[in-house]
């Protein structure tokens, strides 16, 4: 690998003496507002200004290979860079162009002392945040193959900020916890946050996330060795989850290159969510020749409202009306659809005869949904799914006409998991399969990759309504900030037996075929918009939805999106954004557990053109302290034009969505 100086940048890369002997090497976006600075000496670290603020003081860059100690002293053998600036489409996504500009700095260093061992680091600096990655070279002193045991990439922050983190504190699991709200200080050298990790500062506001992450360990955060003390500067780390063979982190040939670490920047909260699309412009770019059978679109369901023991061929047919009268793609087929008249698994049933399991005529079901327009996901626990064989069960699925393959419960992001979801979502798509995961880790931009890895869970979503009282406003008003930044996440939303939280109702059996959602109709309404997610999952049964008031909203309701855009929000209090879907727009807002009125400029709309905006809105009765109180909805039309200023009330718990028609 050759590294070459571009003179054609001088702007771009600086070079300096420092003390100690250290040299440094410097890269800034391309509006000047982003900076890292790259020393190499005694050890290798960067820096990171934005707007003249610094958010990281020098912080450690390295890798640590198994049977070796750290890298020593090094030098840089080798310097490259370019400008990047590109457009791409997207029609899978919360927008469908990105833009991906940025300047690029490569480092290769060496250390000067026996082995030599060499690394690069490849840094981009966009306005809007920063990526990096390591790539390690063909080298003698890592013939072949090496063992990665940590990656040691730190971030020093100046203070002891605030910040919004999910920690679990051990490795292997399903990533669907809250984020709240606490100081840096308070995570510990064992923690295990899953990112996003949000840090509010004087700087504004990053996420720390990554990127491509693709035959590598997911990454988590924790605090450096022996933690840190509050009200003082911190230092977060990187964890990455340990190999199942036990075999260090990583197992990899040299010329690997790791995934993208990712910090998003904005000036404010809402500046996260509009970041230009930083995860997606550093993933792979799409690996399929050909995308067009790809199809996004909400879909009915039925788990969640039906209860486990619920369901037949009579019930499934129910769900296909519902999405086919409504424009919606699909319905999934869940738990348990593979069990038998005796509710045991029975693997048997899933692949080759097509024989159904004695509750449900999967032939006449396939038929039905064909005939109706409605494309079949049907659910497979992981374990089962390896037990029939991948291509025995793609192949079988394929011929059943099914649209693709809800798989759950793998709970891990180890290599040997990690490069499993790549095999399957590449095997599925010669099947002209689409795959949603659950029971999975958070996104990286696989979605860019293989595009028919249509959505996935790794979110506390609103299944959590069924047999807890943790999807509280509060935490859908978090969503937004933390755990959509990284990507599509199956929120599942939809529900309408809504209740304030001192008349929701808790299932204590998972059996009982009925589910309430805290908050108000119209904010069940909202989070059908806010949710970020190319297969939306709508959860309720067409009992709750026959005419019900403010169900003519999710009538062929968008999944996927050509502008999204984040007007205001406070992480856990409010959030309020628009979107556009053609020539329409349409715009949501909710709150927590306090009332709120927002001031809604509609300087988006074409100036000169009249629009017709039907609003689902709280009523003053919405907030009240009856057991259905939640479930009043107002539905109103107005005329509106550009500039144009709309109030938007909402009551404790509740919510506003409205649909911008051009007149």
């Amino acid at each position: 690998m050759k590294f070459l100086l571009n003179l054609l940048l001088p702007a771009v890369i600086l070079f300096a003496a420092v003390a100690q002997g250290a040299e440094v090497k410097s890269v800034t976006s391309p509006g000047g507002n982003v900076k890292v600075n790259v020393s190499v000496g005694e050890k290798m670290t960067y820096d990171l200004t934005f707007n003249g603020k610094t958010v990281l003081n020098p912080s450690n860059l390295g890798l640590t290979f198994k049977g070796m100690v750290p890298m020593g002293a090094m030098k840089i053998v080798g310097a490259s860079s370019q400008e990047i600036n590109e457009t791409w489409e997207n029609r899978l996504s919360k927008k469908s162009t990105y833009v991906n500009h940025c300047n690029e700095l490569t480092v290769k260093v060496a250390e000067i002392a026996a082995p030599f061992r060499e690394l690069a680091v490849i840094f981009r600096a966009y306005d809007d945040g920063i990526a990096f990655r390591y790539v390690v070279p063909e080298q003698a002193a890592l013939p072949g193959v090496f063992v990665l045991t940590s990656d040691d990439t730190q971030y020093a922050f100046t203070s002891d900020w605030t910040c919004w983190a999910s920690d679990y504190k051990r490795f292997n699991t399903e990533h669907e916890r809250e984020f709240p709200e606490m100081k840096l200080s308070a995570i510990e050298d064992q923690s295990c946050c899953v990112c996003p990790l949000v840090v509010a500062g004087d700087f504004g506001y990053c996420a720390l996330m990554e990127s491509d992450l693709l035959k590598w360990a997911g990454a988590q955060f924790a605090a450096v060795a022996g933690g840190n003390k509050e009200g003082v500067p911190c230092t977060m780390a990187i964890r990455l989850t340990p190999r199942a063979d036990g075999n260090g982190c990583v197992l990899r040939e040299t010329g690997a290159k790791s995934p993208w670490r990712v910090i998003t920047l904005g000036k404010d909260a809402c500046g996260l969510i509009n970041n230009s699309g930083i995860i997606l412009n550093c993933a792979t770019p799409c690996v399929l020749e050909d995308t067009s059978w790809i199809k996004a679109g909400a879909s009915s369901w039925d788990w969640w409202s039906e209860g486990n023991l619920v369901l037949n061929t009579d019930t499934l047919k129910a769900r296909i009306d519902l999405a086919s009268q409504n424009g919606w793609a699909f319905t999934t087929l869940d738990d348990p659809w593979y069990f038998n008249s005796k509710f045991q698994y029975k693997p048997e049933f899933l692949t080759d005869t097509a024989a159904g399991c004695g509750t449900i005529d999967i032939p006449t079901a396939f038929a039905y949904a064909k005939e109706k327009n409605v494309g079949i996901f049907l659910w497979m626990h992981y374990q089962d799914f390896d037990f029939c064989g991948h291509e025995r069960t793609f192949t079988a699925y394929e011929k059943w006409g099914a649209a693709g393959m809800k798989i759950d419960f793998m709970n891990s992001d180890n290599q040997e998991r990690v490069e499993w979801i790549e095999d399957v979502v590449a095997s599925a798509a010669k099947h002209h399969l689409m795959i949603n995961f659950h029971g999975m880790y958070k996104p990286t931009g696989m979605e860019r990759t293989y595009p028919n890895h249509i959505t996935r869970e790794g979110i506390l979503g609103n299944e959590y309504n069924k047999f807890s009282k943790r999807i509280t406003s509060t935490h859908t008003a978090t969503l937004p900030f933390t755990r959509w930044l990284c990507g599509p996440g199956d929120f599942t939303p939809g529900g309408f037996v809504n209740r304030h939280p001192e008349h929701f109702y808790m299932q204590t059996k998972l059996s009982v075929p009925t589910a309430d959602e805290q908050g108000t109709r119209a904010h069940a309404l909202a989070m059908c918009l806010v949710t970020d997610s190319p297969c939306l999952t709508i959860c309720d049964k067409p009992e709750n939805y026959r005419n019900a008031p403010g169900f003519s909203f999710l009538k062929n309701i968008p999944a996927v999106w050509d502008e999204t855009h984040a007007v205001a929000g406070e992480i856990g209090k409010f959030y309020l954004h628009y979107r556009r879907s053609g020539s329409k727009f349409y715009a949501a807002a909710i709150t927590d557990f306090e009332p709120r009125t927002l001031q809604f400029t509609l300087d988006f709309l074409k100036p000169g053109k009249t629009y017709v905006a039907q609003i689902y809105c709280d009523t003053p009765e919405s907030g009240g302290t009856g057991e259905t109180d939640a479930e009043k909805i107002a539905e109103l039309t107005k005329e509106v034009k550009a500039g144009d200023v709309l109030e938007i009330k909402m009551v404790r718990n509740g919510g506003w969505t409205a649909i911008f028609t051009e007149k």
